[in-house]
């Protein structure tokens, strides 16, 4: 068997917070955020670095989320300098607009937006 010599570094780690806002001792908001750091080429410091918080939010205290959002975003060092060359974030939204404890397909919402340093980009492709 010929094993690959090649690794990665990964580290994760996980924040997840409870939050009741009417004091009556149950949960109105769960946010949790996942930090994931990855070392591709070994120097000790992370190439990619992805942080994705998630939140649930309980508007009308029956227990059932009315509100869930997502953000994951993602930094990357493509050459190798310590510093993110490109940045990108997604936004996912659901809101329970009806009430009817769903969460339908047109009750969600995605948004997404990329950052890119100007000198990655090609000749005519940098904003004026």
């Amino acid at each position: 068997m010929n094993e690959s010599e090649d690794t990665v570094d990964v580290e994760v780690t996980v924040e997840t917070e409870l939050i009741d806002v009417d004091g009556d001792g149950t949960t109105d908001i769960v946010s949790e955020t996942t930090t994931t750091l990855v070392d591709v080429d070994g120097d000790g410091v992370a190439d990619i670095e992805e942080i994705v918080t998630t939140t649930a939010i309980d508007v009308d205290g029956d227990g059932v989320a009315d509100i869930v959002q997502q953000t994951t975003t993602t930094a990357y060092d493509l050459d190798g300098d310590g510093v993110p060359d490109m940045i990108e974030t997604v936004t996912v939204t659901g809101i329970d607009a009806n009430g009817d404890g769903v969460i339908d397909d047109d009750e969600i919402t995605v948004e997404t937006t990329v950052a890119v340093r100007e000198d990655f980009l090609e000749e005519g492709d940098a904003p004026a």
